[in-house]
């Protein structure tokens, strides 16, 4: 049971945290001590009456996540918040708890209102940290759970002289679903990267070319930004400590490093003048045939040069050619562009769907597999449980034929289950990867479905050019006309000749 949590402020943004349903599959309020409808509203209420306090932060916001192995009911999720309430010295104060189930897996959020009306004080919030970790350890004992180690109240000095270190931390964890990229193959390549150097300033050169920025660290000595500008720590993606990284970084001047914030900055204008993917092949801008979205563009010569300066080079105008033709070839243009923009979009939207896709199918199928294991797991401890019978202990003394029947009976019983499981995981992968395919068959359709409304868009856009045209020309006639006929009135109009005036006096 891992529990962490702290004091915060900004109700409606935590509000909207614990009640999304585009990343967790069930959403279900437990419990909600207000009078309210809204957890937002009852959130801003709370958030309100910590400004009669000194304080800024009047909600105090917990996260409990037990292991998936254990099935937890709303009685124990009742309990889970009520230890924790005691730890955290905030009984009695209002509460809401919101349950979140997300591929399977259950946990709870718990928010309290950390004003105390009778003091008009803030609710301490200090040593919270101990709190979490006394709570854990009461509920793993109570509902016998496996320990999870902690560094402060669960720690033992004895046999843990250092503290844990987690393998990942939730930053590296949405770092990795941005970039599609699990936080163990980006360490190894970088470890690879590591290996392979002499030195810290071959290293330096190495991981630069990999696409990353090595900087000054903010609390240790280098930093990694990668090329979505995350920040990552050095010590970590090499499993070092500070002072080996200190050591092996040793020819590397730290001060003539970037900060994380200029090394942001230089990898957002490397993604500015960054060279786009070869050109697309001509297309007809009046064409309805859609490209297919995951067929890799064709590779060019030159893939440095953008893809309005990449269109092959076309000879001066003919003097026949007309305004029409010149606008129809500028519209075609723009609009190619457009739609390959619109095809890399596709692309790495059916990338990222079937790196998602990929992940649940192996999770489904790594539970699958455990639920299978249980079973035969359960069939083995009842075969054990026959052998050891007393009576089946005399039928073989007395008997050992029959005995010897009933042990060839628990053999078939045991490859039948093993036939049986075996067609069971082909059914459920074939049904899992049926349902991925349609998925995807899904995606590529919308695709297909959003180009052909591109291709109508961009004709009734050339037809609109075109007709503003025809009606700017007419305009244009009609005005010179207007012009003519005034410009002849005045020279051939039906008054006689008039002396010039003359000034008076």
């Amino acid at each position: 049971m891992i529990l962490k949590g702290g004091s915060r402020g900004k109700p409606q943004d935590l509000a909207d945290h614990v009640q999304r349903t585009d990343t967790n599959e069930r959403v279900v309020i437990l419990e909600m001590n207000s009078g309210l409808g809204s957890l937002a509203a009852t959130l801003r209420d709370w958030q309100t009456l910590s400004e009669g306090t000194r304080g800024k932060n009047g909600l105090y916001h917990l996260n409990a996540d037990p292991d998936a192995r254990y099935d937890m009911t709303p009685e124990k999720w009742l309990r889970c918040a009520n230890v924790a309430e005691e730890e955290l010295g905030l009984q009695g104060q209002p509460r809401a708890i919101v349950m979140h189930e997300k591929k399977g897996r259950q946990h709870i959020h718990v928010i309290w209102c950390r004003t105390d009306l009778d003091t008009m004080t803030l609710r301490d919030d200090s040593f919270n940290y101990l709190a979490h970790e006394r709570a854990s350890l009461r509920l793993e004992r109570e509902f016998g759970h496996e320990h999870v180690p902690g560094k402060h109240a669960k720690r033992d000095r004895e046999k843990q002289p250092e503290f844990p270190r987690s393998e990942i931390n939730h930053a590296e964890w949405q770092q990795a679903e941005r970039a599609a990229l699990s936080v163990d193959d980006r360490r190894a390549q970088n470890r690879a990267l590591k290996e392979a150097s002499d030195n810290g300033q071959a290293f330096k050169n190495a991981i630069e070319e990999a696409g990353y920025i090595l900087a000054q660290g903010d609390r240790r000595d280098f930093a990694l930004v990668t090329a979505e500008g995350s920040i990552l720590s050095l010590g970590r993606e090499l499993d070092m400590k500070a002072a080996e990284v200190r050591a092996f970084m040793a020819d590397v001047d730290r001060a003539a490093l970037p900060t994380p914030a200029e090394a942001k900055a230089m990898q957002r204008a490397r993604q500015d003048v960054a060279a786009p993917e070869p050109a697309p092949p001509p297309v007809a801008a009046e064409s309805e045939t859609p490209v297919a979205e995951d067929a890799p563009p064709p590779q060019a010569a030159k893939p440095e040069t953008p893809p309005q300066a990449a269109e092959p080079e076309t000879p001066a105008p003919a003097e026949t050619e007309t305004y029409e033709d010149r606008l129809r070839g500028a519209v075609a243009r723009r609009q190619k562009e457009e739609l390959w923009k619109w095809r890399k979009r596709w692309g790495g939207e059916i990338r990222r769907t079937n790196h998602i896709l990929e992940g649940e199918l192996a999770e489904k199928m790594e539970h699958f597999d455990a639920v299978q294991e249980a079973a035969r797991e359960i069939q083995k401890r009842e075969h054990q449980k026959q052998r050891e019978d007393i009576w089946e202990r005399l039928q073989r003394v007395i008997s050992p034929a029959a005995a010897g029947e009933k042990a060839q009976k628990r053999e078939q019983e045991r490859e039948a289950l093993y036939r049986t499981q075996e067609q069971e995981r082909r059914d459920y992968l074939a049904l899992q990867l049926q349902t991925k395919q349609l998925e995807m068959d899904a995606l590529r359709e919308r695709h297909e479905q959003q180009a052909e409304e591109l291709q109508r868009k961009f004709a009734a856009e050339l037809e609109r050019y075109l007709r503003d045209r025809e009606a700017a020309q007419r305009l244009w006639q009609e005005l010179r006309e207007q012009r003519a006929a005034r410009q002849e009135e005045r020279d051939n109009g039906p008054w006689p000749d008039l002396p010039p005036p003359r000034r008076g006096k």
